[in-house]
C-alpha cells in the first residue's frame, strides 16, 4: 500500500457540516443527512470523493489502482457502524476502487472489507503502511515476516482481497511495463532514480500499483 498524506480539509465541507449543525441542532451523520438520496447528496458525495482522488494521486487507498470518480467509492477506514461520531471525520474517509469483475465474483478493497476491523489494523495515513507488505514480480502482495505487525497485514490481505486473480494480474503486468525488464544495463544511481520517480507523484499523480514497482526494484537490484 501507499501511505496517504491528508491535506487540508476542504472548506466547503466543514462550512456544510458547522451549518447542519446550526440548523438542525445536532451533528451530522454520513448516512442520510450527508450522503442523501436527493441531488443535493449525490453532489456533495462526488465532489468529497473528487477531493479524496486528488489527495491521493488517482489511485485507490488500498489497492493502488487508478481511480476516477466512475470506479469509486467513500471508504471509512474504520466502519460506520462500530465508530457512528467519526463517519464525517475527514481523516477518516478515503477513495476506495470498486473492485474488478462481476461484482462479488472478485471483489476487494472497500467492498470486499465492508464492516470488517481490528484494532491492530493500520491505516493508509501511518507510513508503518509501506513497509508491512512485499509485493512480488509475480503480481503477488505479502505480509512480511517476522515483524509485529505481520499477523495483522496478512488478515488485511484477506479482507480487503489483496490477492484477487484481477489485483495480481493487473499488478503483474504494470511491474512487467516497467524499466525493471529492460535488457539495459542501468547503474545503481538509475536504479535509485527510477525508484524515487514511483515513490511520487508526478503532476500530482502516482502511477498505478506504485509500491509493488518500487518492492522489485528494490528486491531485484537494491536487496
Amino acid at each position: 500500500m501507499k501511505k496517504i498524506v491528508k491535506e487540508e480539509v476542504p472548506a466547503w465541507f466543514e462550512t456544510w457540516k458547522q451549518d447542519f449543525k446550526n440548523t438542525k441542532g445536532k451533528a451530522a451523520r454520513y448516512k442520510n443527512d450527508f450522503s442523501s438520496d436527493d441531488m443535493d447528496g449525490k453532489n456533495r458525495r462526488e465532489t468529497l470523493r473528487k477531493s479524496l482522488i486528488k489527495e491521493q494521486g488517482d489511485i485507490c487507498c488500498y489497492c493502488m489502482k487508478r481511480i476516477s470518480l466512475k470506479n469509486s467509492h467513500i471508504e471509512h477506514f474504520r466502519p460506520k457502524v462500530f465508530f457512528p461520531d467519526i463517519d464525517l471525520d475527514y481523516q477518516n474517509l478515503f477513495a476506495s476502487c470498486n473492485g474488478d469483475g462481476e461484482i462479488f465474483l472478485d471483489e476487494h478493497c472497500g467492498h470486499k472489507k465492508e464492516d470488517w476491523w481490528s484494532e491492530a489494523m493500520i491505516s493508509p495515513t501511518e507510513s508503518e503502511i509501506e513497509t508491512m507488505f512485499r509485493y512480488t514480480l509475480d503480481g503477488k502482495i505479502h505480509s512480511v515476516s517476522g515483524k509485529p505487525n505481520a499477523n495483522i497485514a496478512q488478515e488485511m490481505i484477506t479482507h480487503m482481497g489483496l490477492n484477487s486473480f484481477h489485483l495480481q494480474r493487473n499488478r503483474r503486468e504494470a511491474i512487467e511495463s516497467t524499466e525493471i525488464f529492460d535488457e539495459a544495463d542501468y547503474s545503481e544511481e538509475d536504479i535509485r532514480d527510477f525508484i524515487d520517480y514511483y515513490s511520487n507523484k508526478e503532476d500530482g499523480v502516482y502511477v498505478p500499483y506504485c509500491m509493488a514497482i518500487v518492492d522489485c526494484f528494490k528486491t531485484c537490484f537494491i536487496e
